[in-house]
């Protein structure tokens, strides 16, 4: 079994650094912590992160490097701002405390997830192919059963073809 090359270019690693003050430790903890955000915070995050992009062009740097170096600047911020919210002494202005408190907010929407759209998802093309050919909504429901031993109502097969097909 092959091994991966796992060395990094210390001069590449020294830049990285110098440009955004983290250990690798402080990364992994920082994308850990984007990893579990809803899709909105990430949003936010990456609208953050052409901030901090422009911020860091002027130093001359590799673009890919100062594009990760601002995406980790960008998370540490918003990182900062929840750990601010859970902090005892907030000390801040009222502006801050109000950016904060919309981050919040959105923080405490839950992404609804549903396990039978997500697997149909996984049978679009069979959907989309046997509602082009005519199929009523009860013969797909009654095939994706058949076939794919896949229960579903064809209410929600209805809801899949109108937000991802497109009908």
């Amino acid at each position: 079994m092959k091994q991966k090359n796992n060395i990094v270019n210390p001069e590449l690693s020294l830049k990285f650094q110098s440009l955004t003050k983290f250990s690798v430790e402080q990364r992994k903890k920082l994308i850990n912590w984007f990893n579990k955000q809803n899709l909105e915070i990430q949003l936010l995050i990456f609208e953050e992160q052409r901030n901090q992009f422009f911020k860091l062009k002027n130093d001359g740097a590799d673009k890919s490097l100062i594009s990760f170096a601002s995406f980790l600047l960008a998370i540490k911020e918003f990182y900062d701002k929840e750990h601010q919210l859970k902090s005892k002494n907030k000390s801040q202005t009222l502006d801050k405390l109000g950016n904060i408190s919309k981050i919040e907010s959105i923080k405490l929407k839950k992404e609804k997830y549903n396990a039978k759209s997500e697997k149909l998802l996984s049978y679009q093309s069979v959907i989309k192919k046997l509602h082009d050919d005519r199929f009523s909504l009860r013969d797909i429901q009654d095939h994706l059963l058949k076939r794919y031993r896949f229960k579903v109502s064809h209410t929600l097969i209805s809801k899949h073809i109108k937000e991802h097909i497109g009908y």
